[in-house]
């Protein structure tokens, strides 16, 4: 404010912060955005996140969803203490009364991720039966629902698997 014996209304310092916000270089646009999201609390984030969307088309919505879940996928990988193997195995899983058969599209000693459209949280526990190959015996082993995605769920065994 150019004269500090001047007090503004909260409704005229809006005005003209909203008059100057355009003019901003691009770069102190992305510093001033993080401080002002930073200092606001997680459910008023997801609101303006909301109010965001509100504004977006349908193909900006998507394309954010597609680089998130780049982002999550990339910090799960980092991550994990077991390297993954590519496989399509069938498993029946049961959680909270409901049982169903998908399939495994990765499987290491520490969990595996099941392709799936169902409503899982993360959180979730749930136990899972399967027949790796060559195996013997069936697996039954329980686990948690620790990653959700447009293609399925990440599941972290309880106790990790010895033979893969």
């Amino acid at each position: 404010m150019e004269n500090d014996d001047i007090k503004l209304s909260i409704n005229n310092v809006r005005s003209r912060i909203l008059q100057i916000f355009p003019n901003i270089p691009e770069a102190e646009m992305r510093s001033l955005n993080t401080e002002l999201i930073s200092k606001l609390s997680g459910i008023d984030q997801k609101q303006i996140l909301s109010l965001l969307m509100s504004n977006m088309s349908e193909s900006a919505i998507r394309n954010l969803l597609e680089r998130l879940e780049k982002w999550q996928q990339s910090k799960v990988a980092e991550k994990r203490k077991h390297p993954r193997k590519s496989s399509f195995i069938p498993v029946d899983c049961s959680s909270e009364g409901a049982s169903f058969t998908d399939f495994i599209q990765d499987i290491s000693n520490g969990g595996i991720f099941i392709q799936t459209n169902g409503n899982f949280y993360v959180g979730q526990q749930i136990t899972l039966i399967f027949s790796l190959p060559k195996a013997e015996e069936e697996i039954n082993i329980d686990g948690e629902v620790v990653r959700l995605d447009s293609e399925g769920i990440g599941v972290k065994f309880n106790e990790p698997l010895t033979f893969i």
